[in-house]
């Protein structure tokens, strides 16, 4: 368990964030990191396209893209799609179809991962405050140099007439 100094408010999203984004009165570039990726989750999991979104976000589409493989994103992903089935769940249980045990279970994970996920942003925001430079979004693959250069390719066109050819008429 990780200690919250008292001078640091911890992050909780702004629920009325997805109605005002509907609304386009929300532009990308005001909202923090964490907020944004949060809510590209968020209207991603209710079925609205890169489009859509980034039209009403004021942003453009690979700007939603890479909010949606922000690690705050793919963690808020997850917890929506274990809330889901936990209420899938719940409804199974109305119908007696699941047992209690199962669903139990379900509330369970879904509990573990509201926790985790909270768990990690707050490590991501400390991560982010001590280095003071963002984390690039992508890893950068340098293969080495080779030892000595490729010898020269061989000329693959060859001459139509010889120079001094007995066959050549001038």
């Amino acid at each position: 368990m990780s200690v919250v100094p008292l001078r640091q408010a911890r992050w909780h999203p702004d629920e009325h964030l997805i109605d005002a984004a509907i609304a386009g009165r929300v532009h990308s570039n005001d909202l923090a990191t964490s907020d944004r990726a949060w809510l590209v989750a968020q209207l991603t999991h209710r079925g609205h396209p890169n489009d859509t979104i980034a039209a009403w976000l004021h942003c453009s589409r690979r700007t939603v893209q890479m909010a949606r493989i922000d690690p705050i994103a793919v963690l808020t992903a997850r917890l929506l799609a274990a809330e889901a089935a936990a209420e899938d769940a719940r409804r199974q249980v109305r119908a007696s179809q699941v047992t209690p045990a199962a669903m139990a279970q379900l509330l369970a994970d879904r509990d573990r991962l509201r926790d985790s996920r909270a768990q990690l942003i707050d490590q991501l925001a400390e991560m982010r405050r001590r280095c003071d430079t963002p984390c690039p979004p992508q890893v950068l693959v340098i293969h080495p140099t080779r030892p000595h250069p490729r010898a020269a390719a061989a000329d693959a066109t060859l001459p139509l007439f010889q120079i001094g050819d007995p066959n050549c008429v001038s």
